[in-house]
């Protein structure tokens, strides 16, 4: 699903930090193609401004931020002008936001199908605050910096770094599609609308863990992250938290998924300090917020109807109380991975393909409203 080709969204030039990508990364997707970046790298090597990092370092407490970017290879250029013309001319940029206790990793092939059915999209997939590639600079975070405000300050900031809006007096103003999963998702509520301009952005909340109206799992997020910090200072609630607690919360998690998803969860929950786990999880529960809205333009959520992590009842009756209105509610039949195709292959591919297109309209959407 290409929209029509729109005017005047370009950048003047290809961002300098383009070809500083610091490794290839194995894509199954044609001709879709991917690639990994540092921040600390990219300011190591000047093509970040050291001040301006350093700045997004004190402000976010991370120690450096990680993310993939995906794009269409199909010019005849080098690679790294191929990056970068993309970069440039994109008539979209969609960006991926996983949850806790993962990484990029977990949105496995759909944000190269996003790009394959628009080569003229571009997907950046970042690891987000704690996980992954962007580690705190501590192991035991405020609270108020791994909770879901902070993560999508964070992002913006980020973006910031990356100079990837499109510039003043555009005839068109290039779209931004954020896409987010669990605490992702719960993220994206907390985007301020003053910092885009009309039509610039638009949302979509994959089974989004805002528990505001969820007392029961509010109490339970908070309980079990004071569990998981416990078990840093015993070696019985260790054992018990390894090979107890984990396992059963990433069951939940990610039920029927992929084998992949499971283990890049398992992977990041052993390369994770117990801190970062703890209080990222129970900032989930903590989390206190006034969401009311006369409306949410552009702004769509997914839900799923045997999700164990996000209660059904409790999300709806929020999206009611704070003013989303029914077209912007999508139910999937599925679990809290709703979207990869796992244990019930069948009706998750339908899922995925619903997702993909909801992302895929959004940009139309977006781009429609300028017209």
């Amino acid at each position: 699903m290409t929209s029509p080709q729109p005017a005047n969204y370009t950048l003047d030039h290809a961002p300098e930090w383009a070809d500083g990508f610091t490794a290839w990364l194995p894509e199954r997707v044609d001709p879709v193609r991917r690639v990994g970046y540092t921040l600390r790298d990219l300011v190591r090597r000047g093509l970040i401004d050291e001040a301006d990092a350093a700045e997004f370092h004190t402000d976010t407490l991370l120690s450096d931020f990680a993310w993939r970017l995906l794009w269409a290879d199909e010019n005849t250029l080098p690679d790294t002008e191929s990056i970068g013309e993309a970069l440039r001319t994109a008539e979209g940029i969609v960006v991926f936001l996983h949850g806790w206790d993962g990484s990029g990793d977990i949105w496995e092939d759909l944000p190269a199908l996003v790009v394959q059915q628009n080569p003229r999209l571009v997907a950046l997939v970042p690891d987000v605050n704690g996980f992954g590639g962007t580690p705190f600079s501590t192991d035991f975070p405020p609270i108020d910096k791994c909770d879901p405000p902070a993560l999508f300050a964070s992002i913006e900031r980020w973006l910031d770094l990356l100079g990837l809006r499109s510039p003043e007096g555009a005839e068109i103003v290039r779209p931004f599609v954020f896409v987010g999963h669990s605490m992702g998702g719960a993220a994206l509520f907390f985007l301020d609308e003053s910092h885009w301009r009309p039509a610039e952005v638009g949302r979509i909340a994959a089974a989004p863990a805002i528990l505001l109206k969820d007392r029961q799992r509010q109490n339970f997020y908070k309980a079990l992250g004071t569990g998981i910090q416990i078990s840093g200072m015993n070696n019985l609630f260790d054992r018990i938290t390894e090979n107890v607690l984990a396992p059963r919360m990433i069951e939940a998690l990610a039920g029927w998924g992929s084998e992949r998803v499971l283990a890049e969860h398992h992977r990041i929950y052993r390369n994770t300090h117990e801190g970062v786990i703890a209080r990222t999880f129970a900032a989930m529960g903590m989390l206190e917020a006034d969401l009311f809205r006369d409306s949410w333009p552009f702004f769509d959520v997914y839900l799923a109807h045997k999700d164990r992590l996000v209660g059904l009842t409790a999300i709806m009756e929020l999206l009611e109380e704070i003013n989303f209105d029914p077209p912007q509610i999508h139910l999937a039949l599925g679990d809290h991975y709703f979207f990869s195709v796992g244990e019930r292959e069948a009706l998750h591919t339908k899922n995925r393909a619903m997702l993909l297109n909801g992302i895929l309209s959004m940009v139309c959407r977006l781009l429609d409203c300028q017209r």
